[in-house]
């Protein structure tokens, strides 16, 4: 008896249709066919290529490393960015102390006054002295209220010297008042300080009527006494230690250089 053939028929054979002669065939999809496997496998896309529009192969694009790469990148971003708010500097206000810290300080101490004269003007009535005065504060602490007082009286021998000098009992005209000086800072102030001739005590040398100015000076503020000080003015350069008195025979006149000798 001879044996029969039987032929075994693919279904997925048989449901592909075939293709007509007026339509393209299409391109052969990627697939392998192994006889271990019942259906075809896709090849990994790490083996795919890409074409440009020319049809030439393209090197394959390693999109899963890029995208590793660009995590990278944020992740160092991140830790960078926060490195740099973290070494930022902070600026710390500076210790400066309170204004009441110098009581327990002379002012005299604390406080370093340069007066400096620009010219003394004389009336048939008035001698007027202009004056420019700088007060510095040599300490750490501000100083606050500081009140200025000056005047302008003549030197005679035969004066007490009480009322010819700047003393503790000495009471002089407010010409200035200094809300506050900064630590180590100064303050310049300008005015002027007039004295009348009729109130002016006269030194006669031979027939010369003399003149002799003394600017008195006293500061108040917070620290302990009060800052003293009585120049004598005349005629003469600022830095030359001699001073000349005024002659009172002459015409009105205004004089400068002036110059000016701290009384001790």
């Amino acid at each position: 008896m001879t044996p029969r053939t039987v032929e075994t028929v693919d279904p997925q054979a048989e449901a592909q249709p075939t293709p007509s002669p007026s339509e393209p065939a299409s391109e052969p999809s990627a697939t392998i066919l192994s006889p271990a496997s019942p259906s075809p496998q896709p090849l990994p896309p790490a083996q795919l290529a890409t074409s440009d529009d020319n049809g030439e192969d393209l090197p394959w694009l390693p999109i899963g490393g890029i995208v590793a790469l660009l995590t990278l990148l944020g992740a160092g971003f991140v830790i960078w960015n926060r490195r740099r708010e973290a070494v930022v500097p902070e600026i710390e206000r500076p210790l400066v102390a309170e204004a009441g810290s110098v009581d327990v300080v002379p002012l005299a101490d604390a406080l370093s006054v340069r007066i400096e004269n620009e010219k003394l003007i004389r009336s048939a009535a008035f001698a007027t002295l202009k004056y420019r005065l700088t007060l510095i504060n040599r300490t750490n602490a501000s100083l606050a209220d500081v009140v200025i007082g000056i005047d302008l009286v003549s030197a005679h021998s035969g004066a007490p010297m009480e009322q010819q000098i700047a003393t503790n009992g000495t009471v002089l005209e407010k010409r200035h008042e200094v809300p506050r000086i900064s630590p180590r800072q100064s303050v310049t102030l300008t005015g002027q300080v007039q004295l009348p001739l009729a109130q002016a005590h006269v030194i006669r040398q031979g027939r010369h009527p003399l003149l002799v100015p003394l600017m008195r000076v006293r500061i108040d503020g917070p620290g302990e006494g009060a800052v003293l000080k009585t120049f004598v003015v005349g005629q003469g350069m600022p830095d030359g230690g001699r001073v000349q008195p005024f002659r009172l025979d002459e015409g009105p006149r205004s004089y400068e250089p002036i110059a000016q000798r701290e009384l001790a």
